[in-house]
């Protein structure tokens, strides 16, 4: 199963059009957690989505700046909407 923390960093690093390596700097420097603007969030959802092969895997009313604003909370929204997908 894909690590889904390493793919939103991957995507965001791609949004950002920033290395990989730069970001972990960053997300080291924020304690483990980096704030991100709703917008790159969106975007990078819709990349996940694609990459994991799950089309609708967030939905309208997980798109709000709670869910979409830090890589953790990205990070557990997807989790969570995967885990609902993969039970049934």
């Amino acid at each position: 199963m894909a690590d889904v923390r390493d793919i939103v960093i991957e995507q965001l690093a791609y949004v950002r059009a920033r290395d990989r390596s730069q970001l972990d700097a960053d997300i080291a420097a924020a304690s483990g957690d980096l704030e991100i603007d709703s917008k790159e969030g969106q975007t990078v959802a819709i990349r996940v989505e694609i990459l994991l092969d799950m089309e609708g895997l967030i939905r309208p009313e997980d798109q709000t700046r709670t869910n979409l604003t830090t890589i953790g909370s990205l990070e557990r929204l997807i989790e969570r909407r995967r885990r609902e997908q993969e039970d049934g």
